[in-house]
């Protein structure tokens, strides 16, 4: 199995890169469509969140048509994290991979993903995954630290570095469709950030207390808390337990 041909398609204004590759998607668009952006006016991150999208900085979206169940795909938000830390490191110092969808440079985030499904009849489940990253600027209002690639040093350009991404990611993904996340997890663990660390999850209504020691290879975050060790299948990471509340 080969990766896919990925066709970047560019674009100086959308309202959100996502939505234009799921009504692509729900058009029989084939796996591979990369559609870029200058500038998004409906960007947005997690739940809803919006998502400052100025110029400058990469905002993308990929169309991915995994042949694997749901709860696996899922697990696409690590690799496509870990091939771009790794992609990143070549340019900046040390990039981390925050669980489940953050890249850390030195603390401080500098490219989030967003994965959301296409419902298209019975068939195997259809990603749409989001990739933004602060290349020349990063948002100054924001309840956590954040960084870009400019404030770092770094002059790559939006869509070099979209380029180098896909390369990485095509092997990545390979790797994937081969032997899922459990073949990729000692690379992502080597960039975990905070592991070992007290932490606190949001997982939904629920604040869970613990120290996080590790990914497992169905992507769960692993919690040691009071009461044992508790699996996450999704939710939200702080560090340390401060962030949670502001």
């Amino acid at each position: 199995m080969t990766s896919p041909r990925f066709a970047i398609e560019p674009y100086p204004s959308l309202a959100s890169t996502n939505d234009l590759v799921r009504e692509r998607a729900l058009g029989g668009e084939p796996e591979g469509l990369v559609v870029r952006a200058g500038i998004q006016t409906r960007g947005r991150g997690r739940h809803g969140r919006s998502w400052a999208s100025p110029t400058g900085n990469l905002y993308c979206s990929m169309l991915l048509r995994p042949e694997r169940p749901l709860a696996e795909a899922a697990t696409l938000s690590l690799v496509i994290g870990l091939s771009l830390a790794d992609t990143l490191a070549e340019e900046a110092p040390g990039p981390e991979l925050k669980w489940p969808n953050d890249v850390m440079v030195g603390g401080a985030k500098l490219a989030g993903i967003l994965l959301e499904s296409v419902i298209v009849g019975a068939k195997a489940p259809v990603i749409v995954a989001g990739i933004g990253v602060n290349v020349a600027t990063c948002p100054k209002d924001l309840p956590y630290p954040a960084t870009s690639l400019a404030g770092l040093g770094v002059d790559l350009p939006p869509e070099s570095l979209l380029e180098r991404f896909l390369e990485a990611f095509g092997r990545d993904y390979d790797c994937w469709r081969a032997g899922g996340f459990s073949a990729l997890r000692e690379r992502w663990l080597e960039r975990a950030h905070g592991r070992g660390r007290e932490a606190r999850v949001r997982d939904g209504d629920r604040l869970i207390d613990g120290r996080f020691v590790d990914v497992d290879p169905e992507g769960r975050l692993v919690i040691d808390t009071r009461t044992g060790r508790r699996l996450i299948h999704a939710g939200e990471l702080f560090f340390p337990l401060a962030e949670a509340t502001s």
